[in-house]
């Protein structure tokens, strides 16, 4: 029971009245705002695993990339190197001048066919 009665409690006035509402309109709004931001942050999170995944493929795409361009470069300066070798391996054999060739045959024998 209360100690006095019901109808002797003063009411409210207007503005007070006014101003609880306002502040019950506040709170509302900022309850739905962070209904509002969650979802906003759900969502950013998503985008931001979805750019992180893509940053991770891009990060090892390059990885294999860079990874076969240094294969190939070694590989190249292999066959470089090979070729070098036959270079200087034919600059060394001794040569036969057009005079010292005195045989009657043709000069068909002197090449090779390189077609099996």
């Amino acid at each position: 029971m209360l100690p006095f009665p019901v109808a002797c409690r003063p009411s409210p006035s207007p503005v007070a009245v006014a101003a609880g509402s306002q502040n019950d309109v506040r709170q509302l709004q900022s309850g739905l705002e962070g209904i509002g931001s969650s979802r906003q942050a759900e969502a950013l999170d998503g985008v931001q695993i979805s750019i992180s995944d893509q940053i991770a493929k891009l990060t090892a795409a390059l990885a294999e990339s860079k990874r076969r361009r240094v294969a190939e470069q070694e590989n190249m300066s292999e066959t470089i190197q090979e070729i070098k070798e036959q270079v200087m391996n034919l600059a060394r054999r001794p040569t036969t001048s057009a005079s010292d060739d005195t045989d009657d045959e043709s000069d068909e024998d002197d090449y090779v066919d390189l077609t099996p």
